[in-house]
């Protein structure tokens, strides 16, 4: 067995109903929270009045930012972050998908270092190496979607509006200090935002199952992941408006690939790199942006581990019986793309608003931003590989 590290430093509250003790944990953080609020949605559905209900019973006072964007932007996050500081704010509460938990935490790490300004620490920044940070604000992530896992990883990701790079930041210190995840909140996704949070579980478990960091902790966590999408997305897709229980397993099956690719330190590979160009240059839902390299990559990488990819195969339904372990590797190509059709989501690049123009910045963007996930690849990826996995997802 490789060595391997793992910490879990936030407080989880798991289950149907468990929004309420919000007014019970909220106190302990300070005396102001700063709503970061998924836009426009959160507001609609009543999610940021029921929050600021709790909070006030509570006695701890709020302000709402309620215009996260889908892609949090650094611009946006540098203007949210001042307003944290200027109201006197104690912690963030990031309520909604990944986006509003990314810029809770994003506003929690800024509002608490000398140079605000998230460029300084995304990648190319004057910062980026995080060497020298100052201990962030107190951060509770409310998730009302099954998807980035982003309660439960130590990642924020934002877009840069200069070169449309898609870069993460990580750090141990950005682990929320508390997460709700309450699967009646997400009763009201509607089947599109389903399907692409849906997908996202998926491929962090897949990516994590099959990267050079595996290891034997997360290896358990991202087999249960995969096996509880593949059980229960579907009926969330079609039925999540009253499938309480499909809600509540794709909301364990999220956080389990939070804590893979997150604590778990097994991250994820040139799919989820070459994805994040695709966001940076599109804006396209996040989820989306991995489908059209899933079969590709498998296609390139499925000798280099026999057994983990013939495992895939079978979590995936591809087993017939009969196979040995090699045939079965090497139907894990396959058996992605039934799995890609099966939940609708077997898109191309140029479905998503790529252009054959895109695939050079976009190959920049991966070595520049990404290539430490790329790296995490059983294979190589060299950029004459990189613009190659395009041109085949075009």
């Amino acid at each position: 067995m490789n060595p391997f590290d793992f910490t879990m430093p936030t407080k989880f509250y798991v289950g149907a109903g468990r929004l309420g003790v919000l007014e019970e944990i909220a106190p302990a953080y300070g005396r102001k929270a700063m709503i970061c609020a998924a836009k426009d949605t959160m507001r609609a559905l009543g999610f940021t009045d029921r929050v600021g209900a709790l909070l006030k019973a509570a006695g701890v006072d709020f302000s709402i930012v309620d215009d996260v964007e889908p892609n949090p932007r650094d611009v946006d996050i540098d203007r949210q972050t001042e307003r944290f500081v200027a109201e006197n704010c104690d912690f963030t509460i990031g309520l909604g998908g990944g986006s509003a938990l990314d810029t809770a935490k994003a506003i929690a790490f800024l509002a608490a270092q000398d140079d605000r300004s998230v460029r300084s620490y995304i990648a190319g920044g004057s910062k980026a190496d995080l060497e020298k940070v100052n201990r962030p604000f107190p951060v509770i992530c409310i998730a009302t979607t099954a998807g980035t896992g982003s309660e439960a990883t130590k990642w924020f990701v934002v877009t840069d509006t200069r070169s449309h790079d898609k870069p993460g930041v990580g750090h141990d210190l950005l682990m929320p200090s508390a997460s709700i995840v309450d699967p009646e909140l997400m009763l009201s996704m509607p089947p599109s935002v389903t399907r692409s949070c849906g997908i996202d579980v998926l491929f962090h478990a897949m990516e994590a199952y099959v990267a050079k960091c595996a290891n034997p902790f997360t290896d358990i966590l991202a087999e249960a992941s995969l096996r509880l999408v593949m059980r229960y997305l579907d009926r969330a897709i079609r039925h999540g408006d009253t499938d309480i229980e499909a809600r509540a397993n794709m909301a364990w099956a999220s956080m389990l690939g939070g804590v893979v690719i997150g604590e778990g330190n097994s991250g994820t590979v040139a799919i989820h790199a070459l994805g994040h160009s695709v966001g940076g240059q599109t804006g396209a839902p996040h989820g989306l942006t991995m489908c059209p390299f899933a079969v590709p990559y498998l296609e390139k990488t499925w000798r280099a581990d026999i057994r983990r990819h013939a495992e895939l195969t079978r979590i995936f339904g591809g087993d017939e019986g009969g196979l040995s372990e090699e045939a079965l590797a090497a139907r894990s190509p396959a058996a992605m793309k039934r799995v890609l059709q099966q939940f609708d989501c077997d898109v191309r690049m140029r479905d998503l608003g790529v252009t054959e123009a895109m695939i050079e910045p976009m190959t920049d963007s991966v070595f520049s931003t990404m290539a430490g996930v790329l790296n995490n690849s059983l294979v190589s990826f060299e950029r004459r590989d990189v613009t190659e996995l395009f041109r085949a997802a075009m």
